[in-house]
This record gives C-alpha cells, sequence and structure tokens, in this order.
C-alpha cells in the first residue's frame, strides 16, 4: 500500500499555460482554441498522479530503507516495509514494489535486514545538564550497588582519590532501593571525608547530605534561613545535620562547586547527547533546566544547535531562570527550542516533598532514612495566589508551562491556577504540562483535559520503587494507583513516558514494558493491572504522543509523508514480541534528518574541546 505518495511523471508532462502560448504564438484565435482543447483532451487522459502539480518534476530518494518492519505509528497505515527519504524528510512510506520508482542511481539503499524502524523516540522529560555533571561524580546508586557497606566504600574510595580540599561528589544515595541505607550523621560525614567537601546526592535528586567543610563552602549555618520549597535540617538543638532538602536549598551548594572552562562542559554535553541517541532517543526535552555552571543555557545551546548533534532539543528553563534571561517567544528552530518555563509545585516522595490528600505512612523506615515527620502530606512550594500570580504571567504571555506535580494537593493547586488563568485569558489549546503524576486521580485528569493541560508519567516509579510505596511509603491502596495511565487515557489525554534521566537510567523500552506490565523489578508486585496500557499506546507515548504535547506533532513522530526522516531502529519487533522480553531488545540505530547518527569515541571536536579545556586550566 502506498500512503500519500508522490509518484514520478507518466505518460504526459502536465505543461503549464504559457507553454501553450508559446507553440501557438504565430496561429490565430480560432487556431489556438483548438491547440488547447487538444492538450486538454490528451492530458485528462494521462493518469495524473495525486497532490502533484502540473511543474513537477521527478523526484528520487536520497535515501530509501527496505527489508524491514517499520511501524508507523500512523491510524491510516500503522505498518510497512519501505520508505523514501529526500532532504530530510519522508517522501514516500508503503511496499517496495509500489515506491521504488523512487529509487535513483545515487539514492543509498539502506538495508534494514529484518529490523523493526519506528519514529524516532521522544525522551519528554530529561535532565541532560545534571545527567552530562552526574556521570562525572562518584556513582553510589542502587542500581548498582546491593548494600550500604558498598556504597560507604564507595564514597571513601572516591575520596581517597582526590587531593586534600577538593569538593567530593557522590551521586545516587537510594534507601528506597538499598533498605539498610542509614541516613548518616554530620560526624560520619565528617569522618567519610575529613579533609574535603563532601556532598551526597540522592537519586531522586531532591535532597542530599553535605559534611561540615561542605557547609562551610556553601555559606551554609544553623542560622542561614531556609529557601523557598526546601530546608537545611536541624536537630532537636537548631544544629545543622547535614540533610538538605529540595532544589533550590541544594541549589548553595551546587553554587559553590568549583567551576570549569566552558569548554569542559560543552564536552560533557555533547558526551550526554551521544548518549541520548545510543538509547534510541533523536528528539529530547528538558524541563528545569539548571544552570548549574557559568553560562550554561549558552552552553547548551552551542550543543542543542551544533550541525552534529545527534539528537532534537527541546527545554523548560527553570523559574528563576526563566525571569532572568526574559526568553523571546520566537519559537522556529527544528533543532533547538524553548518551549516556556518549569514550575515545581511539589517535590519528591522519597524526600517527603509529594503533596497528598492523606499522609505518608508513620514507620521507622519514613521517619529514619526518609526523614519525613509523622503525619506528613508532603508540602506545596508556593501559596496559591502566588501560583495564580505566576501561572497567570507566563499564560499571558503565550509560553507553554511544564509543572511538576506528583500528589493530589499538587495537581489541585496548579489546576487551579490554569482554571484562574483561563478565566481572565482564555487560550484555546495551551497544553501546559503536569510532569510524573504519581497520585494524580481521574476526576483531576479529567479537569486537566478540559482545561486544556496534558500529563507525562514517570513511570520507573512503579519498576524501581513499587515495593517500597505498597509496603512503606503509601501502602497498598495508593500504590494500586500510582501512575495511573489508563485513567488518563480515559479522561482523554494523549499520555506519555519518561525516565526523568539521571533519576533513573535512560531506557525507553523499559518505560513501555513497565507501562504494560505493571510490574516492579523484584517482580513481587504488580500494581494496578487496571492502569496498564496496550504495547501501541506505549509506543505512542513515546513517539506521537510526545510530539503532541510539545506542539510538533505535525513534525515527528510518526511516519508519514513531509514529517522529519526520524528514526530508531530495534533489533525486534515491539508488535510480535511479548513485552515480558522487551530487556532482550536492543537499540541498533538512529536516524537524525535521514543521516545514521554515529557517536564516535573521539572526533576532531570532542578533541578540540579538550584542549581548550586543558588550557583554560592552565592560565586560570
Amino acid at each position: 500500500m502506498i500512503q500519500n505518495q508522490i509518484p514520478p511523471q507518466k505518460k504526459l508532462l502536465y505543461y503549464p499555460h504559457n507553454l501553450i502560448l508559446s507553440v501557438s504564438k504565430r496561429l490565430n484565435f480560432t487556431n489556438y482554441f483548438y491547440c488547447l482543447c487538444l492538450f486538454i483532451a490528451l492530458a485528462t487522459q494521462a493518469e495524473k498522479p495525486p497532490n502533484q502539480s502540473p511543474a513537477t518534476a521527478i523526484v528520487y530518494a536520497d535515501k530509501f530503507f527496505q527489508n524491514g518492519n517499520i511501524i508507523t505509528v500512523d491510524e491510516n497505515n500503522p505498518t510497512a516495509k519501505a520508505i523514501a527519504v529526500y532532504q530530510g524528510k519522508i517522501l514516500a512510506v508503503g511496499n517496495k514494489e509500489d515506491i521504488s520508482s523512487y529509487i535513483g542511481s545515487d539514492t543509498d539503499i539502506v538495508d534494514l535486514d529484518g529490523k523493526t524502524l519506528l519514529p524516532g523516540f521522544i525522551d519528554i522529560h530529561t535532565h541532560p545538564i545534571l545527567s552530562a555533571m552526574m556521570a562525572e561524580t562518584a556513582d553510589i546508586s542502587g542500581f548498582n550497588h546491593q548494600s550500604q557497606d558498598e556504597v560507604i566504600a564507595s564514597i571513601k574510595a572516591a575520596v581517597a582519590e582526590k587531593n586534600k580540599g577538593e569538593w567530593v561528589l557522590a551521586y545516587g544515595w537510594d534507601p528506597a532501593i538499598l533498605r539498610d541505607l542509614q541516613q548518616p550523621t554530620l560526624a560520619q560525614l565528617d569522618q567519610w571525608a575529613p579533609d574535603n567537601p563532601l556532598f551526597i546526592i540522592s537519586q531522586t535528586l531532591h535532597s542530599a547530605f553535605a559534611n561540615s567543610i561542605a557547609l562551610e563552602k556553601a555559606g551554609v549555618d544553623k542560622n542561614t534561613p531556609d529557601p523557598s520549597g526546601g530546608y537545611f535540617e536541624k536537630d532537636t538543638n537548631g544544629e545543622l545535620t547535614g540533610f538538605i532538602v529540595e532544589v533550590n536549598a541544594m541549589a548553595k551548594f551546587t553554587k559553590a562547586t568549583p567551576k570549569f572552562p566552558k569548554s569542559a562542559y560543552i564536552y560533557l554535553l555533547t558526551k550526554q547527547f551521544e548518549r541520548y541517541a545510543e538509547a534510541g532517543y533523536t528528539t529530547i526535552v528538558a524541563p528545569g533546566l539548571q544552570a548549574m555552571f557559568p553560562q550554561a543555557l549558552d552552553s547548551f545551546r552551542q550543543v542543542a544547535e551544533h550541525d552534529d548533534s545527534p539528537v532534537r532539543t527541546f527545554v523548560y528553563p527553570t523559574h528563576e531562570n526563566f525571569k532572568q534571561q526574559g526568553f523571546p517567544s520566537t519559537k522556529v528552530n527544528l533543532q533547538f527550542k524553548i518551549l516556556g518555563p518549569k514550575l515545581w509545585i511539589d517535590g519528591s516522595p522519597y524526600a517527603g516533598g509529594m503533596a497528598m490528600n492523606q499522609p505518608y505512612l508513620s514507620n521507622d523506615f519514613t521517619k529514619n532514612k526518609l526523614g519525613i515527620s509523622t503525619g506528613s502530606k508532603g508540602h506545596l512550594n508556593f501559596t496559591d495566589q502566588a501560583l495564580i500570580d505566576i501561572v497567570e504571567q507566563y499564560h499571558r504571555q503565550g509560553w507553554q508551562i511544564s509543572a511538576h506535580v506528583q500528589g493530589e494537593r499538587a495537581a489541585k493547586q496548579f489546576l487551579d491556577a490554569v482554571a484562574a488563568a483561563q478565566d481572565v485569558f482564555p487560550r484555546k489549546d495551551p497544553r501546559h504540562r503536569m510532569e510524573h503524576n504519581a497520585l494524580v486521580t481521574y476526576t483531576q485528569f479529567q479537569r486537566a483535559y478540559a482545561l486544556g493541560v496534558t500529563p507525562s508519567f514517570y513511570i520507573d516509579h512503579i519498576y524501581y520503587y513499587g515495593d517500597a510505596l505498597t509496603e512503606l511509603i503509601v501502602g497498598p491502596q495508593r500504590a494500586e494507583r500510582y501512575m495511573a495511565l489508563n485513567s488518563a487515557k480515559k479522561a482523554g489525554h494523549h499520555v506519555s513516558l519518561h525516565t526523568d534521566t539521571p533519576s533513573s537510567p535512560l531506557g525507553a523500552l523499559r518505560a513501555m514494558q513497565v507501562a504494560i506490565t505493571r510490574t516492579t523489578r523484584s517482580e513481587q508486585y504488580q500494581l494496578g493491572p487496571q492502569e496498564a496500557i496496550s504495547v501501541e499506546d506505549s509506543i505512542k507515548a513515546l513517539t506521537i504522543n510526545a510530539a503532541w504535547q510539545i506542539f510538533e506533532e505535525k513534525s515527528r513522530g510518526s511516519i508519514e509523508v513531509g514529517k522529519l526522516a526520524d528514526f530508531t531502529v530495534l533489533s525486534d519487533n515491539l508488535l510480535t514480541t511479548p513485552a515480558i522480553n522487551w530487556a532482550d531488545i536492543k537499540v541498533t540505530n538512529t536516524y537524525v534528518a535521514g543521516e545514521l547518527v554515529e557517536s564516535d569515541t573521539w572526533s576532531w571536536r570532542k578533541l578540540s574541546l579538550l584542549s581548550q579545556t586543558a588550557w583554560g586550566l592552565l592560565f586560570n
């Protein structure tokens, strides 16, 4: 079957009117009239191709993909066997025999060799700068460690590698996965790194630990006021414990860490962009892009807009950075776009910040390992009126707002603010986003749909944290409705999935698999099977639905004529392989604008960036 293809000329070219005039210019009016009638008669007998103007010339594909299974995510033509690509866009889709006329002498034939090609995956919620930076820290994650002893050994090893006075950064502290992790005291933190500032970041990126030297370097003491939405924990005597909660409090420490030449950060970001491509993504979306180093946003844009960038990039800078930068509202760049601000309405489920209707469970784990006080229902980061004012401002300006929402109270506060903004300044299709949506209810999803608000789900909470959620954090009843994808779908939403990297590892197939099976990592629980979605819907969640959420459904997300030739190639077919076996499926290639993405270990560009970094360090 051919889908909206533009075939080559057949039988007769459709000459423009001025050609008739040229051959008849010496004839009288009667002869001209007969000539025109004869031409029309001949033309109507020709096989006029669809969607082709009279002056269209024969077009041959630059690339022709064949011999594979093609999942188009186009409801009218869900599968195909071949794709013709011209100048970075899809020229024709169908069976090889039907569109082979687009193959010319210079067409590059891509043999898929039985593999499966899909629209390029879209990572709708990720943190490239954080991921790039955390990749350079000491890994202490529960993904790669089995016990507290292993974690402490990794911290001490990282300290041993540093010179006296150098910062030691460790990432991945996670008692929800490693249940034997005990919250360290300030004395223990000082013992682990007696001569170095030590900063240990939790896996969720919403809490951290700092030793006494790090506290001093960051300018934090017992009299330092808590920032909005975060705090520096104190004991009953008012002394700091070294525990830091939420992003605004942690920012004091990231600002205090050493800074390097701009080229160093560009190099790290370049490597991180390659990791996204290797994981199967062709477009990434970064809500909450943070200025973790000088000129961070400018460096990010430089990497994103480089000719060799392996992914296309959309960003929502943090609310604070957005106010400082004053970004223009023009959004015309295919490679890099700013969509609007990111707001944190509540916090992390694992740092006590999820704003819920009912309190956290009270037990030794929540009180002593997560630091959550008895009776806590989490917290909101804004007053109702403050949020209404902020949302109305950006809503009026035409921006799309990305809002971190976990608990029911957070969802209500954000939806109330959007409703207030819509009342005073109605917008037909704002597509403001709710990110994560741990305990958002079906009724709230219905309200969100009516207001033009769209949800994206951090489904890895089910996989990595489902056991702890069920047994220790919110209990089985709430865990059953955690990440209620099917409820959102029933409410009419285009649901999408994300892994919130680096909060959990990159893994598009893992995210889709969990959305289908709802099974925890231990396989001990299947949480809320009624909230599972189909294989087809899981694919849409990483392709066309994600594209729709960033207003790009006409440019990407499905394999249709005229869309970008951004593709992900897998070793096996998702439609015929049981979801429980998807861990064995590999991402083999990605293509951006029809060109194969190649992540060289070394390139002249990366070597140049490293040499610039060395030069900068030498003289600064």
